[in-house]
């Protein structure tokens, strides 16, 4: 028995002893972008789809690229369709900037700081620096559970390790800063709109806080106020002054640029091109579908047909009777004789996520919900289904799932546009007439137009609105 514990020990040790040295003598380079991280990121949000908005974020990101240590490298500058605000590297020549970043700042200043400082930290090595740090934490936290056989000692210490980390990542943004204000200053831009773009994302992250019960993540020296932070301003003020008025700001630049960005959960993209998503909260379903089908909803039975009517695919909907019984169970059950091809409706599934199978001239499949069962049917014109109108039908089949909240789907969509205040117009007044949630919206566009949490704007100001679009589905 104890000889057994040594040698699994031995083994633990060796375990971690890997995770050290990969880091002590590096991995190999390898050139340009790490796909997985890369796909990880991209996982998260899609790019949004305006080019001309992604054209001219390039063009100020390549504006504070030219004045840093890595101007001769090639960057990409994408942005996600993630509502809430924020920016990221990754260690590669990427710098993935949040649509919700875009919604709350309120110049090309700003934008072009937020972006310098991404540059800073990959100029800096922080996120290698990050990853070296948390596998060393690992490793002597492993160490340090083996060699004394209490696996609480291992805990505290990468508890201390996430106290450090805060710490290392408050210093890290500070330098990520400091390289911001000085390639703001090399490019012409007013290096002091750096704490303008931090304190819109301080505002943010406080407004966020109080009306849920989580903060978004924002740069670590927004944890203190940017406006009232004296290391910042000074590594703001070390970058160099530029005199009163040469500093570019462009906030009509900015502001042409973003006009119409959506605001909020983004409706149009619940599908990919070409394709249009059906949910149902009630059921608990979605799926997506070829948006040249039709579709049709009659009682308790979903109709989608392609373009030609020849082809369609009926989906029929019936309370489960034994939940005991799997799904592939239940479909043998329904077609005893002639059922062939039977698989997972996902193959990867753990889970028992539905069953798909072929009959004479037709596609059939069959998964369970909650306590629903949901029975496919694939049919084509004269009992002749082509491999096309089969791979459609499994395609359509094998998109079906249980419904998550990214699949939310509306009528609307929340845009932001740009009006001159008039006399007489408030923060208050301007929710109320655009008819928002009367709890949260005049604190919202406080902070998108950066009056947060009080203040009011001068009559002939430009400000930020919010209005409902209604979705072209064509």
């Amino acid at each position: 028995m104890n000889s057994n514990r040594l040698l699994l020990k031995q083994l633990m040790l060796l375990v971690a002893l890997s995770l050290l040295t990969s880091d002590l003598w590096g991995a190999v380079p390898t050139a340009g972008i790490d796909l997985k991280r890369h796909l990880a990121l991209m996982a998260e949000g899609p790019e949004y789809d305006d080019p001309e908005l992604n054209e001219y974020v390039t063009k100020v990101g390549n504006r504070v690229l030219a004045q840093s240590e890595q101007a001769d490298k090639n960057y990409t500058f994408i942005i996600q369709d993630i509502p809430i605000p924020n920016a990221r590297v990754a260690g590669y020549e990427v710098v993935y900037i949040n649509r919700g970043l875009l919604n709350v700042l309120n110049s090309e200043a700003e934008l072009a700081g937020v972006m310098a400082h991404e540059l800073g930290h990959n100029i800096a090595g922080h996120v290698k620096e990050s990853v070296a740090r948390d596998r060393r934490n690992r490793f002597f936290a492993t160490v340090a559970s083996i060699l004394v056989g209490n696996s609480s000692l291992g805990d505290a210490m990468m508890a201390q390790s996430d106290v450090n980390r805060f710490k290392y990542s408050r210093l890290a943004e500070l330098e990520a800063d400091s390289f911001a204000s000085k390639y703001l200053y090399a490019a012409g831009y007013e290096p002091s709109q750096l704490i303008g773009a931090l304190s819109q994302l301080a505002d943010f992250g406080t407004f966020f806080a109080q009306v849920s019960n989580q903060a978004p993540s924002h740069h670590g020296l927004a944890a203190t106020h940017p406006r009232t932070d004296q290391r910042l301003r000074k590594v703001v003020e070390d970058a160099g002054v530029l005199p009163p008025g040469e500093g570019y700001v462009g906030r009509d630049e900015y502001r042409e640029a973003v006009s119409g960005i959506v605001y909020g959960p983004n409706y149009r993209r619940t599908a990919p091109k070409g394709y249009k998503r059906y949910s149902n909260e009630n059921l608990n379903i979605t799926f997506l579908y070829p948006d040249t089908w039709s579709f049709d909803l009659k009682g308790a039975k979903i109709v989608l047909k392609d373009a030609q009517k020849t082809a369609q695919l009926k989906i029929s909907i019936e309370p489960t009777l034994d939940i005991k019984v799997t799904s592939e169970e239940a479909i043998k059950a329904k077609y005893p004789d002639d059922l062939v091809d039977l698989q997972k409706i996902h193959p990867d599934a753990t889970r028992d996520l539905g069953m798909i199978g072929a009959r004479p001239a037709q596609r059939v499949a069959l998964a369970m919900v909650a306590r629903n069962t949901f029975h496919f049917l694939g049919i084509a014109k004269n009992n002749q289904i082509t491999a096309e109108q089969d791979r459609e039908f499994v395609e359509i089949i094998r998109s079906f799932r249980r419904m998550t909240a990214k699949d939310r789907t509306d009528d609307y969509v929340t845009e932001i546009y740009y009006e001159r205040l008039k006399p007489g117009e408030t923060f208050e007044s301007l929710a109320r007439d655009a008819k928002l949630n009367a709890a949260t919206a005049e604190m919202e566009l406080r902070v998108l137009n950066g009056y947060y949490p009080t203040g009011e704007a001068e009559p002939g100001t430009w400000i930020k609105k919010l209005r409902k679009v209604k979705i072209d589905m064509d």
